[in-house]
């Protein structure tokens, strides 16, 4: 166990940074107005709601139709979506927000984002809108578990995902190599020579998210980011997993850091990537080869973390717009809704009867691409605590796996040195962590 911080609540504030700080000294009984938006001219006599996201794309658009498809389906609610760019950028653009007490209604947040939020005390608790046949039951447990804090709903799954291991196919039968994908990383490695007589590099290693990626190899080595709030980086497990991968980028000269791995994949730089499930609709348009998915390859054992993102409703939004929030959410949460986003978009259907909505397993049939996320879906479990709750610790982490990726850096240093920055940030927020969670 390593030494606790005295700090409390001063100590998150710092911890948190500055506009994290703000938000949490920010709490109080001050009004909040609407963020801005614009309401066409059919739906002026309506409740409006403003949404943030955080999908462009096409997730962008499967999320514009699903919008739309609401607003046509009732006469009382206009939900208007608002792209905020990435999950970082939609957080940083929320809390200046809060601070300028202009705030929507309702936000995508990722897996790591809501947890900020949740400890500024800037989400609304949900227990008490679920009513009928509309409960936190529906959905799949892993992932309602997951923004579930002692028996309250902060947070409600919508584009949840998992890592998934992508490989060209038509490049492993040219290879002669076993089509259905590598079991393992030692198999991987092994057949890399003959990979890469047929395309550049045989992984495409993605520096975004490069830290969501790599928690399921910590696990596979038998490793972990962290114990509670106690950071294990310096562990031998856990370097043995970056020295691995270091060694097949360096020595190897098997795997390589790209600017984006999913264009590199789909261009045929690369015979594998790993990506997220949400990439699917889109890598399965844009390849132009038969793509294959498998679980994540396991070294000594199988490792997978989720990730993804869900809806949180603000707490300071007008009582009324809450309860719109939450028909909206109720809306999104219908079977037939949940499949047809993930028909559309590769992310997972939140929802268990999904599964059974013909259309779904239609899809599934033609590509069985999208059962692979939801095979694999039992095997995994959260992230250690230090991603998600430290702020900035996702992109700590990311900077310091992307330096190992290009440069010729140690991993005991890098992540001796990331272990001991991880630590002083998570003691800043042990007390307040402790008190809102245990």
């Amino acid at each position: 166990m390593k030494p606790r911080s005295a700090l409390t609540r001063r100590g998150f504030l710092a911890a948190a940074g500055g506009t994290m700080a703000a938000l949490a000294a920010g709490c109080g009984s001050e009004q909040y107005v609407q963020a801005a938006g614009s309401v066409p001219r059919q739906y002026r006599k309506r409740l409006h709601l403003v949404f943030w996201h955080s999908f462009g794309s096409k997730p962008g658009e499967a999320l514009t139709a699903l919008i739309n498809e609401f607003n046509e389906s009732q006469s009382d609610i206009y939900v208007e979506g608002q792209f905020q760019g990435s999950y970082e950028a939609s957080v940083q653009k929320l809390s200046a927000a809060i601070i300028a007490h202009q705030i929507p209604d309702l936000v995508i947040l990722s897996e790591v984002t809501w947890r900020k939020m949740h400890l500024a005390d800037r989400l609304e608790p949900l227990n008490d809108y679920f009513e009928g046949d509309f409960t936190p039951d529906i959905y799949l447990e892993n992932f309602i578990n997951e923004g579930t804090v002692k028996d309250t709903v902060w947070w409600i799954p919508f584009a949840r995902s998992t890592p998934l291991f992508y490989f060209n196919r038509d490049v492993f039968e040219k290879a002669g190599l076993p089509t259905e994908g590598p079991k393992n990383w030692r198999e991987l490695k092994e057949w890399a020579p003959a990979l890469q007589e047929h395309a550049r590099y045989t992984l495409a290693l993605a520096g975004g998210y490069a830290s969501w990626y790599f928690q399921g190899n910590v696990w596979q080595w038998g490793g972990r980011y962290s114990d509670g709030l106690d950071v294990t980086l310096e562990e031998e497990k856990a370097l043995e997993a970056g020295q691995w991968m270091v060694d097949f980028v360096r020595k190897d000269k098997a795997a390589y850091l790209s600017p984006d791995a999913s264009v590199d994949f789909m261009n045929g730089v690369a015979a594998c990537t790993m990506l997220s499930t949400g990439n699917l609709a889109a890598v399965s348009e844009g390849a132009k080869f038969n793509v294959g998915t498998t679980f994540l390859p396991e070294y000594d054992g199988f490792g997978c973390p989720t990730g993804g993102s869900g809806i949180g409703v603000m707490r300071d939004a007008a009582p009324e717009r809450k309860q719109a929030a939450m028909e909206f959410i109720r809306w999104l949460s219908q079977p037939a809704k949940s499949a047809q986003w993930t028909i559309e978009t590769g992310y997972m259907p939140v929802v268990k009867a999904a599964q059974q909505e013909q259309a779904l397993i239609e899809t599934a049939e033609k590509n069985p691409n999208y059962r692979t996320a939801l095979n694999q879906l039992p095997k995994t479990k959260p992230q250690d605590l230090i991603r998600p709750i430290v702020p900035s610790a996702g992109e700590m982490m990311d900077t310091a796996l992307q330096k190992l990726y290009s440069s010729n850096e140690s991993v005991r240093d890098v992540f001796g040195r990331l272990d001991k920055q991880l630590q002083r940030k998570a003691d800043l927020i042990r007390e307040t962590y402790e008190a809102r969670y245990l």
